[in-house]
């Protein structure tokens, strides 16, 4: 009986080295993921102002150009973001890995704040193309 038992504290130990090993391992999975992230809004917003600076129509309208701000700074909270969960993932000291969620939550943050920058402007230029749009359709 008490080898049984023995083989059940042992397979408990296997199991959390296991479950530790996989947790590290998706967690630098997600690293890169997050990374994936930066490199995909840091592609749009370099889009985005490359447009507008081939568009009149576009870098003239200070919605459009809001939108673009929103998105520029949305890029820098997911730099933020990726660099957090990176420091996070490589380190095992425990106040690294607490400046890593410091950073990462302040670049989720600024994400945000970007988000609603950009949604602000994107509303603005919904609201004028209704307005265009309904304006063309009135026949009085």
């Amino acid at each position: 009986m008490t080898s049984q038992v023995e083989n059940s504290k042992e397979t408990k130990k296997n199991n959390t080295s296991d479950n530790e090993d996989l947790i590290l391992q998706l967690e630098k999975q997600v690293s890169i993921a997050v990374w994936i992230q930066f490199i995909g809004q840091f592609m749009e917003a370099i889009l985005l102002s490359k447009i507008a600076s081939i568009s009149e129509e576009i870098r003239s309208d200070p919605n459009e150009r809001q939108i673009i701000h929103g998105v520029w700074i949305q890029s820098i909270g997911q730099l933020l973001e990726s660099i957090g969960v990176t420091q996070q993932v490589i380190t095992s000291d425990d106040y690294i890995q607490l400046k890593g969620q410091e950073i990462t939550t302040l670049g989720d943050w600024i994400q945000v704040f970007g988000t609603l920058i950009e949604a602000q402007g994107g509303s603005r230029v919904l609201a004028e193309e209704i307005a265009r749009m309904e304006a063309e359709l009135f026949i009085p």
